[in-house]
């Protein structure tokens, strides 16, 4: 986003903007408890019991209560309690125990819906569409068994299309527990879309490769979730961009390890939202420094939900650019100012400003943001 004129810089702020010393704040407001809701009810007052065997007891009838709202597909109120959640870790309960729901294994066998993040960082100088399936997905799974990802002799299921997040958050816990209990490949094709990818310039675009691996009691996984990246990237890395190329378009692919399907909707959205950050960090700093002008680095937390990131120099007041990182549920804000000041540090920035304080969402009918020329609203 670019910036507009702002007042000059006062310095009185100056030595409250030290880097590492602040701690990011939490901008988000939470409901209030909401005893008419009966998974709330059952949510708080497993929370607030302090024996340990009651609390077990009470855990065990919350778990009763949102399963009855999974087998009669009421998704209504499942993501009404989702949202009533008096706190992140209110939250945090209420989606572990969802995951459960709809993951743990069932029976002697059961199917394991996964999904694999990509990243495409995309550059052309004019518009072009990128497919928005893969060609060959039996050379994807062949490259996995060959890195024992998936196992040699296993039921698993790719499917060709690449998805875009909001048809794999279409999914709901109710459909990935029949996936569970009936494992079909035709079921995970049908419910899902091709989603091509439009480009001009540049962006980080994040699409998903879905599928489904059928498991059998004592067996060898499947195919193995979670972990880390390893020398299997790379190869399909470069197989998912030989696939997509075009003339005129620079294109990376960064997959993601496999996960089951709700785990990786968070990988997936978070490494989009370091990816853009990198891309315009490196951006905003290289133009600065070719102009030899000196970058600052501005982390606030906002009200509306949000961590705004600025870039801008110390010799020039007109022209910053900034970063938004809209804080899901599960983000704690800390964590996301100690990745945006460890990027700024590998990018050698020296002068990295840590609001303590929430700032506001707007001023004077444009979105806020704290930059080297414009100081940081006081609250009172």
């Amino acid at each position: 986003m670019p910036g507009r004129l702002r007042p000059a810089y006062n310095r009185r702020f100056a030595a409250r903007l030290t880097p590492s010393s602040m701690y990011l704040p939490d901008p988000r407001l939470y409901p209030r408890v909401n005893p008419q809701n009966p998974v709330i009810r059952a949510l708080m007052a497993f929370l607030t019991e302090t024996d340990a065997v009651a609390a077990a007891a009470k855990r065990t009838q919350l778990i009763g209560v949102l399963a009855e709202l999974i087998a009669t597909r009421d998704h209504y109120a499942l993501n009404g309690a989702l949202t009533q959640a008096p706190s992140q870790d209110a939250y945090k309960v209420l989606w572990q125990i969802v995951r459960e729901l709809c993951e743990s294994p069932d029976g002697a066998r059961w199917g394991v819906p996964f999904a694999i993040p990509v990243i495409l960082v995309v550059g052309t100088r004019s518009q072009v569409q990128l497919a928005g399936r893969l060609p060959d997905t039996e050379a994807v799974l062949a490259l996995l068994r060959q890195h024992g990802v998936v196992a040699e002799q296993a039921d698993v299921f790719l499917a060709p299309a690449l998805v875009h997040p909001g048809d794999v958050a279409a999914i709901n816990p109710a459909q990935l527990a029949d996936w569970r209990d009936a494992p079909q490949a035709e079921a995970i094709a049908r419910a899902v879309r091709e989603a091509p990818i439009t480009c001009k310039d540049e962006g980080v675009f994040l699409r998903y490769l879905v599928g489904i691996a059928t498991q059998a009691e004592g067996a060898e996984p499947a195919i193995r979730l979670n972990g880390s990246v390893g020398a299997w990237g790379l190869p399909l890395s470069e197989l998912i961009g030989k696939a997509l190329a075009q003339d005129g378009v620079t294109l990376f692919a960064m997959p993601r390890v496999p996960q089951t399907w709700l785990t990786a909707q968070e990988t997936g959205r978070v490494t989009q939202l370091e990816t853009r950050l990198q891309v315009a960090a490196s951006n905003a700093i290289r133009s600065m420094r070719s102009k030899r002008r000196t970058p600052v680095g501005c982390i606030a937390a906002h009200e509306g939900g949000e961590i705004r990131i600025s870039f801008s120099s110390q010799e020039d007041g007109e022209r910053w650019e900034g970063f938004v990182w809209p804080l899901a549920p599960l983000d704690a804000a800390e964590q996301v100012r100690q990745y945006a000041e460890g990027l700024l540090r590998e990018c050698q920035l020296d002068d990295i400003r840590v609001i303590e304080t929430v700032q506001p969402d707007q001023q004077d009918g444009l979105p806020f943001f704290v930059t080297a020329h414009y100081h940081p609203v006081s609250q009172h």
